[in-house]
């Protein structure tokens, strides 16, 4: 610990933009521009897909998604879910009732990205996993470019607070963000679910004299309302549930405000 105030980061819609497609495997249907945690219900995982992107399209596109996984042993980390949904759960299910989703879903959803988005900071590639059914409703991409204001409110911020980033995002997108905004590796805590986010707040005041999160979507109300200080940030998109505006303490329109409105709970040293 380095300051009595400890700050806790999401990061997709928080301190990045993000922009995402989706595909309904059932009727083709390609959805722009959606909100991952809008496609998630009751006990369905949002399922990440631990490689580039871009390695995908070195597969055969008739293999199923399944037998990628199985195969080839690649990682797989859940980025949210409607239950307390494990990685090894997504494979068991998958083994089980393997769907019929295929590499050639995903390539439609990244090339889609690819196209729209030129410049960005880092991209990932997964899918929603029914886990009663063992059926794969979507398939999706993402891609994340920082926020106008971000680097310099992290810059300014870390002069007076620890920060910390809790994100459902995997470490291999997770670090390349913490090295660009100067936040120590070990402050990055990467597929962070609800639970995890609400845990680490839990822990930090316990070490610190107030601890403040900054989230924007339903994944980090936990934490919101577990901190000292919950921040709802609307950047990426304002339509957001009653429940999160009503656990919020503040709720801000960019994240170049927050140094403003922690000129109250600042502790200078």
């Amino acid at each position: 610990m380095t300051h009595r105030l400890a700050i806790i980061f999401d990061s997709s819609g928080t301190l990045m933009h993000m922009y995402r497609v989706a595909k309904e495997t059932e009727t083709g249907e390609m959805l722009r521009n959606v909100a991952s945690l809008h496609l998630v219900h009751g006990s369905q995982a949002l399922v990440a897909i631990d490689m580039p992107p871009d390695t995908l399209f070195n597969y055969s596109s008739e293999q199923t998604i399944s037998h990628l996984l199985a195969e080839n042993d690649i990682g797989i980390n859940i980025g949210c879910a409607g239950d307390e949904i494990t990685a090894s759960d997504v494979r068991d299910v998958l083994n089980r009732m393997p769907d019929a989703a295929r590499v050639s879903d995903l390539w439609d959803v990244i090339s889609a990205v690819q196209e729209k988005c030129t410049s960005v900071f880092y991209t990932g590639a997964g899918f929603v996993l029914d886990v009663p059914t063992g059926t794969i409703p979507y398939v999706v991409c993402t891609a994340g470019k920082l926020f106008d204001g971000s680097k310099s409110v992290v810059t300014d911020l870390l002069g007076c607070a620890d920060i910390y980033i809790a994100s459902g995002d995997s470490m291999r997108n997770l670090a390349v963000l913490a090295e660009h905004l100067k936040i120590p590796q070990e402050n990055v805590v990467p597929v962070a679910t609800p639970l995890i986010k609400e845990r680490l707040v839990q822990n930090l005041k316990t070490t610190h004299d107030r601890v403040v999160m900054v989230g924007d979507e339903l994944n980090d109300l936990r934490a919101i309302q577990a901190a000292d200080l919950g921040v709802l940030t609307l950047q990426q998109r304002h339509e957001k549930s009653r429940k999160l505006y009503d656990s919020a303490d503040m709720v801000i329109g960019s994240i170049s405000e927050l140094p403003g409105i922690l000129g109250c709970v600042l502790i200078k040293e």
